[in-house]
């Protein structure tokens, strides 16, 4: 019985009814075979009486437990565990022993003639207390044993929730935004290009509103489908090709047959800008990246030529998609790193019904 949140209380009730209606009948049998002589050494009618007593009494000792976790647990939060504990079980014990002497008096009562005669001497208050100590601990042990389960999943559970928020946050955080750099660089390259080619200046400008647009709208969604993608990636490269020119060389191919995957948005765009940002390109030193298709993975790959001075890197973005993949979709990012080349493979997703 839970008094915490509405949720956990509506779960742990569910458990705790198919656990009653399964633990009443059993502690019953056992009870009957436990204070019975022998199975064929009493009359029908006396399995009778005592399995009528026997299930009267788990279920009133079962619901009367029940009562007295959710109080205890209820009213003693301040205690120790211990202490609660060890008050509950008496509490639990002392109600048991009321509930069993009671009803023991009503079948004396009622029944005597039938409870004192042979072979039924062995019907003796003493084993019936003993009982009724036993089936309390054992429902104790129960009720205990479903409400620590449950709360270390439903707590193993928020905190595996609280980790994917914060990285949906970080990874709404990094796709709000392209690098600050970009747009510097971006805003620099179009000033060259306007003085020596307005039709190509137009031509930037569009590219570069096409790849803002996408990063807008890319916020709303968790997926997106992947020739969405590489067309918003095209408009990307193309003004990283005005920028760069012949220095930088992009090669795409993306088969047919993978245009019906998903993929997180920007994911290609975050990988590009990291070859691009830690990369020297130059003249004599020509970058080049090949964005491919094989199985279910799209594989950015690109020659590695380390930059004298290499620019400060927090590795967010990259760790972030890995983190993203594996909570989602439970696959793994494969990072391939040597000598000559950086290889990231990005697991495609397909789309469910």
């Amino acid at each position: 019985m839970l008094f915490c949140d509405k949720h956990f209380e509506k779960e742990f009730l569910k458990i705790e009814k198919w656990g009653r209606y399964a633990a009443i009948p059993f502690f019953t049998i056992m009870t009957v075979f436990y204070l019975t002589p022998y199975p064929f050494n009493i009359p029908f009618h006396h399995w009778v009486y005592h399995t009528v007593f026997s299930l009267v009494g788990v279920i009133f000792v079962w619901f009367s437990i029940r009562f007295i976790t959710y109080q205890f647990r209820k009213r003693c939060r301040k205690f120790r565990i211990a202490l609660r504990l060890s008050l509950q079980l008496l509490a639990s014990c002392i109600t048991s022993i009321l509930i069993i002497l009671i009803l023991h008096r009503i079948g004396m009562i009622f029944f005597h003639d039938e409870l004192i005669c042979e072979p039924y001497n062995s019907f003796d208050l003493k084993n019936l207390l003993l009982t009724s100590i036993v089936v309390t601990f054992l429902i104790n042990t129960i009720y205990e044993s479903l409400y620590l389960f449950l709360r270390l999943s439903e707590t193993a559970l928020e905190t595996e929730r609280y980790k994917k928020e914060s990285i949906e946050a970080q990874y709404q955080n990094l796709t709000s935004r392209l690098n600050p750099h970009f747009l510097f660089n971006s805003l620099n390259t179009l000033t060259t290009i306007v003085e020596e080619d307005s039709k190509k200046a137009v031509s930037y400008i569009q590219e570069l509103s096409l790849v803002y647009r996408y990063v807008l709208n890319s916020q709303k969604n968790t997926w997106t489908d992947l020739p969405s993608e590489l067309k918003f990636t095209n408009s990307y490269i193309n003004l990283l090709r005005m920028r760069f020119e012949d220095n930088l060389r992009i090669i795409t191919d993306i088969c047919e047959k993978h245009q019906g995957y998903y993929i997180l948005p920007l994911t290609i765009q975050l990988l590009i800008e990291n070859a691009v940002k830690h990369n020297e390109i130059s003249s004599t030193h020509i970058l080049e990246l090949k964005i491919f298709c094989s199985d279910e993975f799209l594989i950015v790959t690109n020659n590695k030529q380390k930059r004298n001075i290499m620019p400060a890197s927090t590795k967010v973005g990259l760790a972030n998609i890995s983190e993203r993949y594996r909570f989602l979709v439970n696959k793994e990012v494969v990072i391939e790193d040597t000598e000559t080349t950086f290889t990231v493979k990005i697991p495609l997703v397909k789309a469910t019904s």
